[in-house]
């Protein structure tokens, strides 16, 4: 098993959603992250009418855990559709899963996810 943890723009956040419930993963997480990279930070507006660059890109992290058998596909899932072809647009990082265990039914290893 693998974990896949992808940092994309907040704002590709749905549409990678709806591609990952397609691609056969059967479940994931997302949290939102602040971070800083190649990407243009946005231009915020303050109370009182001036406007200046945002310390950091508002991104989401979205995290799953498949099969070795799916990991290629769920990652051109996630490149596919949280890309536009521009540098910065996030990263995605995956790791070697030992073993998991789904709670309430007690099951081990890929019965579990």
């Amino acid at each position: 098993m693998k974990k896949i943890e992808a940092v994309i723009p907040e704002e590709r956040l749905e549409s990678v959603f709806e591609a990952l419930l397609n691609s056969g993963a059967s479940g994931f997480s997302y949290f939102t992250v602040k971070g800083r990279g190649s990407r243009a930070r946005p231009v915020v507006s303050s109370g009182r009418g001036g406007r200046f660059e945002s310390a950091y890109n508002v991104n989401s992290c979205i995290m799953v855990v498949v099969p070795d058998n799916l990991v290629s596909k769920v990652v051109d899932t996630i490149t596919s559709h949280a890309s536009t072809g521009m540098a910065g647009e996030g990263k995605i990082f995956i790791y070697n899963v030992d073993d998991a265990i789904d709670i309430g039914t007690k099951k081990h290893g890929e019965a579990s996810i």
